[in-house]
């Protein structure tokens, strides 16, 4: 299983890299060594995980666009970045007497049919201001939910007429909390790719999961042999009972190696902490996962929440010459297709 989804581009980026490193050699351009995943569609344009916002992410000619997966009340798995609906939704006004005790709507409360009542908006936080206030900010149009079906017709049936290869990179949300609730997400979401013969090798797919109990599940149990990576978190975001602190430790990743192809971590655990220099003193850890063989997809790079004081040229030099990634999360696929072409900026 170790190492089964290392691409071309990947091994490239792994072989030419450490050479051009020791050599001091500029490299001009990354293009053909690092993977582009258009995180929840094209998110830095349009509203998250619609439809639109995938139809964009694909004539921007990414290499995988990304899917989070929940469950609806009738099982049918449907595209949310969160098991949560008003933070992205018009939830609150439509069903205002559906909420939860902790005053949360969740999309597991609502049928396919309720959920397409539904307007998707920019994402807001608790107070209901837009979370990146400069995206899109219309109100006229209509937004909606789709199924992951449909999200994976439209990805397909755009590479068919293209003849591209864009693939699926899919996230099965929150699966212990789907199993409190009575329903086993990652059956469910294995069943519909089988029936939508996207297990079958004809589209690059990844699985992606932040909880590890499940990801090693969804391998020895669940019998899945395509590409699977293991996010990692932060503790304090209780993502999951995983200790994303152990699973980057040399015990920890030889676990993940056992199971997984790569792990997708959140950008800022690529950097040492400890120093002022947050971006350039490379986490040990890397070295570690490399020593697996394990893929490196870290998350998310947005232009318009950049690291203090890192400008946009600095984040990919340092993701591509210092942690030597194989692929890279972000909400805009333009300029980082432009400044893997041209690391200068």
């Amino acid at each position: 299983m170790l190492g089964t989804g290392l691409s071309a581009r990947s091994l490239a980026l792994r072989l030419v890299l450490p050479l051009v490193t020791l050599l001091g050699i500029a490299f001009s351009s990354y293009s053909d060594a690092v993977e582009i995943i258009a995180h929840r569609g094209a998110s830095g344009y349009l509203p998250e995980h619609t439809l639109e916002s995938t139809t964009l992410a694909y004539a921007q000619q990414p290499d995988y666009i990304e899917q989070d997966v929940v469950l609806s009340k009738d099982n049918i798995p449907v595209v949310l970045h969160d098991i949560h609906l008003e933070t992205v939704t018009n939830v609150e006004q439509l069903f205002k007497e559906r909420a939860r005790q902790d005053g949360r709507y969740y999309a597991i409360d609502f049928t396919l049919a309720e959920l397409r009542q539904l307007r998707v908006h920019e994402r807001q936080n608790a107070r209901q201001e837009a979370v990146f206030p400069q995206r899109y900010q219309g109100n006229r149009a209509q937004f909606g939910i789709a199924t992951l079906a449909e999200h994976s017709e439209l990805i397909t049936q755009l590479n068919r007429q293209t003849r591209q290869q864009i693939g699926l990179y899919t996230e099965i949300k929150s699966p212990a909390w789907h199993r409190a609730q009575g329903v086993d997400i990652s059956r469910i979401v294995l069943a519909e790719m089988k029936r939508l013969n996207l297990l079958e090798g004809t589209i690059p797919l990844v699985i992606q999961c932040f909880d590890f109990t499940e990801t090693q599940r969804i391998r020895r149990e669940l019998g899945y042999t395509g590409m699977l990576v293991q996010l990692v978190a932060d503790n304090s975001w209780h993502e999951s009972d995983t200790d994303y602190d152990w699973l980057l430790s040399e015990e920890g990743l030889e676990a993940v190696a056992e199971v997984a192809d790569g792990v997708g971590p959140w950008i800022p655990q690529l950097a040492d902490t400890s120093t002022e220099r947050v971006l350039w003193q490379l986490s040990p850890w890397v070295a570690n996962a490399k020593k697996h063989n394990l893929l490196i997809h870290p998350y998310t790079f947005r232009a318009d929440e950049l690291p203090a004081g890192v400008t946009a040229p600095a984040l990919i030099r340092f993701l591509v010459e210092e942690a030597r990634v194989d692929g890279i999360f972000t909400d805009q696929v333009p300029p980082v297709k432009a400044l893997l072409a041209n690391p200068e900026g």
